[in-house]
């Protein structure tokens, strides 16, 4: 699971959304749209949402929850640094785990968290982020 869900609110919405039934979505994925179908997020992504359960090959919808309330943890190309707090930072895939890319501010569509559990210093673990640009 790259991304599990730690808080959410009155902001957050669940759609069911419809995906090609080739595209795997795994458990904790981001996601984005690609041509009105949903697809994993990429660093490109300019909006993203959060699929709590996935689906599978031969599915042809998704359930995804995006919204600013929705606080997500995951794990960052870096370590974590106190200064991160409030930053916009983007989404990074490596070729099977989607991070948060703590020290690029280009598509924006994280923002991390502030507070004493946004992260431990110095481990690239446990980083908490909202969606900033969510679907």
């Amino acid at each position: 699971m790259d991304f599990k869900a730690v808080q959410t609110g009155p902001l957050t919405t669940a759609r069911t959304v419809k995906k090609a039934s080739a595209t795997v979505i795994e458990a904790g994925d981001a996601v984005a749209l690609d041509t009105g179908l949903l697809i994993k997020a990429t660093a490109t992504s300019a909006a993203i949402g959060w699929a709590p359960s996935g689906a599978g090959d031969g599915e042809t919808t998704c359930v995804v929850m995006s919204g600013p309330d929705l606080v997500l943890e995951g794990t960052g190309d870096a370590n974590y640094a106190v200064t991160m707090q409030g930053t916009e930072v983007d989404i990074v895939v490596t070729s099977t785990v989607q991070l948060i890319d703590v020290g690029s501010s280009a598509t924006d569509v994280f923002k991390i968290d502030y507070g004493t559990l946004a992260g431990t210093a110095g481990a690239a673990t446990g980083i908490r982020v909202r969606i900033n640009k969510p679907l």
